[in-house]
């Protein structure tokens, strides 16, 4: 995890969950990182003797982010099945069905799991709906 990758922390004190952040340093210690969107500056310590499957460090409530698709990928339905993703963590699949939700899709994959999200509006997904 270098300088510039992008990495999901996790916030208990704000209205976010996870905050999507940019690292800006790396110790062995400890990892300093600026949030995308607020530029808010985070800080978070290694956790002792931990390292993830490719054998990097960990640090305490820090997951990487997937790579944005693009618009013509989301278009062909890459984002259909959250099990394609590189990274499948909290952060991940809240982001990805928060994405798809956004754009009216509220079905999404997870292998042989189906999520729907319901839209707090009427879909005409089984009816015709008529409009008044």
């Amino acid at each position: 995890m270098e300088s510039g990758a992008r990495v999901w922390i996790s916030e208990a004190d704000g209205d976010d969950a996870w905050i999507f952040c940019e690292v800006t340093s790396r110790s062995n210690e400890e990892l300093k990182l600026q949030s995308v969107l607020t530029k808010k500056l985070f800080t978070r310590k290694r956790v002792p003797s931990a390292t993830d499957e490719a054998g990097e460090l960990k640090y305490e409530g820090v997951e990487l982010a997937n790579t944005p698709l693009s618009d013509h990928e989301k278009a062909e339905g890459h984002d259909n099945d959250m099990i394609t993703l590189p990274h499948l963590h909290e952060p991940a699949i809240l982001h990805a069905i928060g994405e798809r939700f956004d754009r009216g899709e509220i079905y999404t994959w997870t292998g042989p799991v189906l999520i729907a999200v319901n839209p707090f509006q009427r879909l005409p997904l089984y009816t015709t709906v008529s409009k008044v």
